[in-house]
């Protein structure tokens, strides 16, 4: 995707225009009679769309899906992404995560099911907890991740990133037509939408819309789930933080998320609440240091590369991939993930600018923002595994052949104690 839109913006085109690339195994060549006719563009809309083209959403693709990218006009695109991270640091903003994916599981084989195709364990996770769900393929790819919410004894609500999450439905109807376990797995991405409060103030905002259950931090901590009512609507509420902040994660049946939207816009008035899109959520969680699967993980990417070896259980007999997985940590890495940093006077690299090193390509840009927050130019790019080390200084190459030496920094970029998500 990075390359795609260099090449988009190289040849003056969008990235639907100039099309990406899809990675699939060696099966059959396509044949040339499925490439004729006329290009179909399926289009999916979220049920509070509408209230988003409103309230001056600029819109734009992900996926399949069409997602507010920043609220106002184009021509200040930049301060008011920035207007909006600053809403999520300060005091409050919300924004519509209704394109995550959403797999429910129900059965005696439901925590026995999730521990054979998720790499953390989920055999002893405790009911009313979420965990954070890596999965890797059989050749040891970090392939998606979501969120686990274990509801029940043998009920999770899992979520998965809004471009994998049939892919991921289809590999856990195929396991199991194998494994043969007792549950039942159903896709319920347009039963459930959802939206997430996120910020110092995001408590106030649902207490003041109404909420069945107490939101201190003592009663509902960090990572916890609660089903409960807010605003008089039932929700799934999941006390998580993409964007390193305060925040719930509230679900509800679809039909009434826009009930809900209102309610907490009309609750949020008084605490200056503010709707974000995507751009300033991809900001948001860039400064926490959090990773986006298949942007800043590829095809190759394995769980050591992108330090993700805590979320792998290191005493589990199986999970999907594990014999890969434990392969490929035996071989000396070929590139790592880290995190880096420029001054804000810096030319910025680009989403696949390449990393240099002795003349040669080693790596690439898989994100990079100017942070507000920092007032520096922060990124995460794969390098060589000898300049992986906090402080070594890297070589990116920009547009017009312009060389930048950021220096490789410790992630999270912001809050490193994780201070503010467990206000």
């Amino acid at each position: 995707l990075p390359t795609a839109r260099l090449v988009a913006a190289t040849t003056d085109r969008t990235v639907t225009e100039t099309s990406v690339t899809t990675a699939r195994p060696p099966l059959t060549p396509e044949p040339l009679g499925l490439l004729a006719g006329r290009r179909f563009h399926p289009i999916r809309r979220s049920p509070l769309h509408h209230r988003h083209v409103a309230l001056g959403a600029h819109m734009m693709p992900a996926g399949v899906w069409q997602r507010p990218a920043f609220y106002g006009g184009t021509e200040r695109r930049k301060s008011l992404i920035e207007a909006e991270v600053s809403a999520v640091r300060t005091r409050v903003g919300i924004i519509d995560v209704s394109t995550l994916g959403g797999i429910e599981l129900r059965g005696p084989d439901a925590a026995e099911f999730m521990n054979r195709v998720y790499t953390f364990g989920f055999i002893k996770q405790p009911i009313g907890k979420t965990r954070y769900a890596v999965l890797t393929s059989e050749q040891g790819v970090v392939s998606d991740d979501g969120v686990a919410a274990r509801l029940g004894e043998n009920h999770y609500y899992v979520t998965a990133t809004t471009s994998g999450v049939d892919q991921v439905y289809r590999d856990m109807l195929k396991w199991n037509a194998q494994w043969r376990l007792d549950l039942d797995i159903a896709n319920v991405t347009s039963a459930f939408s959802a939206v997430n409060v996120a910020g110092p103030l995001s408590r106030k905002v649902i207490e003041t819309a109404g909420c069945s259950v107490d939101l201190n931090a003592h009663d509902f901590p960090y990572l916890a789930c609660k089903e409960a009512y807010v605003a008089g609507l039932p929700v799934r509420m999941m006390r998580v933080g993409f964007v390193g902040e305060l925040g719930f994660e509230l679900h509800a049946p679809s039909p009434l998320i826009g009930e809900l939207w209102d309610q907490l816009m009309t609750a949020g008035e008084a605490h200056g609440i503010r709707p974000f899109g995507v751009e300033a959520q991809r900001l948001l969680r860039l400064e926490k240091g959090h990773l986006i699967v298949g942007q800043d993980t590829d095809g190759m990417t394995h769980p050591d590369e992108v330090a993700l070896r805590w979320a792998v259980a290191q005493k589990k007999a199986f999970f999907v991939g594990n014999k890969s997985v434990d392969i490929l940590s035996k071989h000396p890495l070929t590139r790592q993930l880290v995190g880096f940093e420029l001054d804000a006077s810096s030319p910025q690299p680009k989403e696949g600018h390449l990393v240099i090193r002795d003349g040669n390509i080693v790596g690439s840009v898989t994100s990079c923002e100017y942070s507000p927050t920092m007032n520096k130019i922060i990124g995460l790019a794969y390098v060589h595994p000898s300049d992986s080390a906090v402080g070594s200084t890297i070589i990116i190459r920009t547009d017009n052949d312009i060389h930048v030496r950021p220096v490789v920094v410790t992630t999270p970029f912001y809050d490193p104690n994780n201070a503010r998500q467990t206000l």
